[in-house]
């Protein structure tokens, strides 16, 4: 148990924050949405009055976007740092280990990622902008490692950051499905994730591989 005492004022500040964020991800998970939570509701889940919330948020819409930003933020940041496809490994290794990566993140913080996949084409504004910034900032970050690979070097910078998005918006669709399987019965979990590993891997790969043929010079053609 954390001894308030010895904290000092930014750390107390920044665990009431927290208590803030989960009293959030617990109302989701009783099946609500973010734009139908109250702010009565959240400070009820974490036992403050309720305007003890405006020494922190200014309203809903602003504790949502924190949230995003706070905890989505770091968790891609913590990402980037592994899925390298140009420094650490061949290439050919590096999708499979960052798809595993990336299942790996949704397992440690499983109701946060229900969050971000539920609320990313929610009814908060604040919030599905928040998450589509971080999202344009893990394309982009994906994009210049991209560039590290001599596989992509025939790729204009605008077409391998089209590449990212890709990649980036088909590794969230994923979600839903995997925390799904999350909570099946046990015994039978293990033996279905792995089957849906190996399916997302080879659609990444499909997808990066076939950028090997991709010509950024030809004119895309719109009736």
């Amino acid at each position: 148990m954390t001894d308030t005492k010895s904290l000092s004022r930014e750390q107390k500040k920044r665990l009431t924050r927290q208590a803030f964020y989960h009293a959030v991800l617990d109302l989701c998970m009783t099946g609500q949405s973010f734009s139908s939570i109250s702010l009565r509701q959240v400070t009820r889940e974490v036992g403050v009055v309720p305007t003890a919330f405006y020494r922190h948020f200014v309203d809903m819409e602003e504790l949502g976007k924190s949230l995003v930003e706070d905890e989505l933020g770091d968790a891609l940041a913590t990402l980037r740092e592994h899925m390298q496809f140009g420094k650490k490994r061949t290439f050919e290794r590096q999708i499979a280990k960052s798809v595993q990566l990336f299942f790996k993140a949704v397992d440690s913080q499983p109701r946060y990622w229900q969050f971000i996949a539920s609320e990313r084409f929610g009814g908060s504004e604040a919030v599905r902008q928040a998450i589509s910034e971080q999202i344009k900032t893990f394309a982009n970050v994906m994009s210049e490692d991209l560039a590290l690979q001599p596989a992509f070097a025939h790729v204009s910078d605008e077409d391998r950051y089209l590449l990212a998005e890709i990649g980036v918006n088909l590794s969230f669709s994923w979600i839903i499905d995997w925390l799904d399987l999350t909570y099946l019965p046990q015994g039978s979990e293990p033996a279905t994730k792995l089957a849906m590993l190996h399916r997302c891997t080879r659609q990444m790969q499909m997808i990066l591989y076939g950028a090997y043929n991709w010509k950024s010079n030809e004119e895309t053609l719109i009736d």
